[in-house]
């Protein structure tokens, strides 16, 4: 349930996110009536993205009836792929977003067709809902009642935050938002590719290697609150094969050290400071010892 509350809190923000963006442009430009452009674009993305959901978990529901194993093996691994995807791009493209938004306005108003401030709206906020559905159809695929509502609370909690945000009642460290996010949603995101491996696996496609490197299904059952919790969350398995092991430890270990890179504080800034406080204090002493230097010449 945590992890589909995160999921869907997270994509409703980034939503928030734009809407907000392009509301306080907006009004910061004194164009207070066009924000109808701009509600009617993010109503209609809402209305679309319900009627996607529906239309894809059909889908979804009939392939995997089919295909078995496996849909769910390519499901998991196109849904990690997806996930991955989304969470470097928001990395390394959040800074962008203003600038980029803005500039889409100011082409709107400038050519005078006002509904692409609804198209602008419409896109971004489809794109967020889009993915919601397919992480969601990979997570309700490990455990549907835990899906309904970490996503219902999620999406319930993301509403309440994008109004304040809009009004501009509150203000979140986007930054820190999202490096946080992005962590839990790695944990997530190899958890869905240790459940792909194991389709895989299953179907003899991939060995095993080691069938069970461990087995604390005495400790710690898949079965119990704990561990059912664990299972959805980072794909925890009582008696893990050593092939699902080496899958979750690579994805971790590579995925993760791009994402401590991308989220490293610049270091930039503080040198500059630094040699800016050293030339001052350079400047300082160089003035100190002309004083001296002529005070004493007299």
């Amino acid at each position: 349930m945590l992890v589909q509350f995160i999921l869907t809190l997270r994509e409703g923000l980034e939503a928030a996110l734009i809407i907000a963006i392009v509301a306080a442009y907006l009004t910061k430009i004194g164009k207070n009536d066009l924000h109808r452009y701009l509600w009617l674009g993010g109503g209609l993305a809402i209305v679309a993205s319900a009627i996607l959901s529906v239309i894809f978990w059909t889908l979804y529901g009939l392939a995997e009836s089919f295909a078995g194993l496996w849909f769910e093996a390519f499901a998991m691994f196109f849904a990690t792929a997806v996930l991955t995807y989304m969470i470097f791009w928001m990395a390394e493209n959040a800074r962008k977003i203003k600038g980029e938004l803005q500039e889409k306005v100011d082409v709107a108003i400038s050519s005078g067709q006002l509904l692409g401030i609804s198209a602008v709206a419409f896109t971004s906020v489809l794109r967020e809902g889009v993915e919601t559905i397919l992480f969601l159809s990979a997570a309700a695929s490990i455990s549907f009642t835990e899906t309904v509502v970490g996503a219902a609370l999620g999406l319930f909690v993301a509403t309440a935050v994008a109004a304040l945000l809009i009004r501009g009642t509150v203000k979140l460290d986007w930054r820190k938002f999202f490096l946080y996010t992005s962590g839990l949603l790695l944990l997530f995101a190899s958890g869905i590719t240790m459940h792909g491996t194991q389709a895989l696996q299953e179907l003899g496609v991939l060995p095993p290697v080691i069938k069970h490197v461990y087995d604390v299904s005495a400790v710690l059952p898949e079965d119990s609150l704990l561990g059912s919790v664990l299972h959805v969350f980072i794909g925890y398995h009582e008696a893990p094969s050593l092939l699902i092991l080496l899958v979750q430890i690579t994805y971790l270990v590579v995925f993760g050290a791009y994402i401590r890179r991308i989220y490293r504080p610049a270091k930039t800034g503080m040198t500059t400071k630094a040699s800016i406080r050293k030339a001052v204090e350079a400047k300082r002493m160089l003035l100190f010892a002309l004083i001296l230097f002529f005070t004493v010449k007299k």
